[in-house]
This record gives structure tokens, sequence and C-alpha cells, in this order.
């Protein structure tokens, strides 16, 4: 699984959610033993979209504001 994370460039959360939503399927050689997954699942067309699309909390608008942008005065 940390594997599959980072040739995808994700975390091993994501991929348990590929999993867990049918999206990436696992293989186990017995109950309780890591996952397996191949490489060649990882190009799956439907993994390949879920990485295309945008989070919902991930935005590239350059007029928003960062919520961090007022610097407090030490000792405030």
């Amino acid at each position: 699984m940390s594997d599959a994370a980072a040739r995808l460039g994700v975390s091993h959360v994501k991929i348990r959610r590929f999993i867990r939503d049918g999206i990436l399927p696992p293989e186990q050689v017995m109950r309780c033993a890591p996952y397996q997954i191949r490489p060649s699942d990882l190009e799956n067309e439907r993994i390949k979209a879920e990485l295309a699309r945008k989070s919902p909390c991930r935005t590239e608008d350059d007029n928003q504001e960062s919520l961090f942008s007022v610097h407090l005065k030490r000792g405030a």
C-alpha cells in the first residue's frame, strides 16, 4: 500500500479510500495479511480520473485571501 501511494504521489489514506470505494482492487493472500496491489491496477482509468479530480478543499484561485494573511504581533 505504501509503494502504491508513493507511486501515485498520494497518501496511504487515499489508497485506502480507493480500496473502500471499489476503485482499486486489493488482494490478500490470507486474512489479516497486508494488501497487495498490482502495479497494472494503478494505471486503471478510474484511478487516473480520481487523481485528476480536484478536491473541494483545494483551489487555484489567485484572488482568494489566505486565512493566515493577518500577522499577529508577538505578545498580543
